[in-house]
């Protein structure tokens, strides 16, 4: 996967006002996210364990296979990284360690007719990002805990 998203070309998304380029890439085995607002860039790689003990963190009610929780990260992510929108998703931004708080929601997306919402958290350290839509009628919350990416992925 890692190299798969070396190749993907770089999509520029905005939380609230900030924008951030990002690209990603989903598979049936995990997912890699790469993240930049072009000071820093984030990383997060997951595999089928990582997915599996955080999607029944996040998603106590839902019990799906992993690959159904890949296949709708894939489903709620890919068309924002395309710029493809669907119906409305809204985004949120929220840097913790400066104390800035934006809420701008006016940013229209969707996916698949379930009405998405992103919000972007920087952190000591990292940048989450949490994902809440529906899976199978019911909530379905995600967290990309990104870090620091290597040097190597830049």
């Amino acid at each position: 996967l890692e190299s798969s998203l070396l190749t993907q070309p770089w999509a520029s998304v905005c939380f609230g006002e900030s924008t951030f380029l990002a690209k990603a890439c989903f598979g049936d085995t995990g997912y890699v996210l790469l993240i930049s607002d072009l000071s820093s860039v984030w990383y997060e790689s997951a595999d089928v364990k990582v997915v599996g003990q955080r999607s029944k963190e996040l998603n106590k009610r839902l019990t799906v296979h992993v690959s159904s929780f890949l296949h709708r990260l894939r489903n709620l992510m890919c068309p924002l990284l395309a710029e493809q929108p669907h119906t409305a998703t809204s985004f949120s931004c929220q840097n913790t360690a400066t104390s800035f708080s934006c809420q701008n929601t006016a940013t229209s997306f969707s996916c698949q007719n379930t009405a998405t919402s992103f919000s972007c958290h920087r952190v000591a350290g990292g940048l989450n990002l949490h994902v809440k839509s529906e899976l199978s009628g019911l909530p379905f919350y995600w967290d990309f805990h990104c870090c620091p990416a290597p040097v190597e992925m830049v």
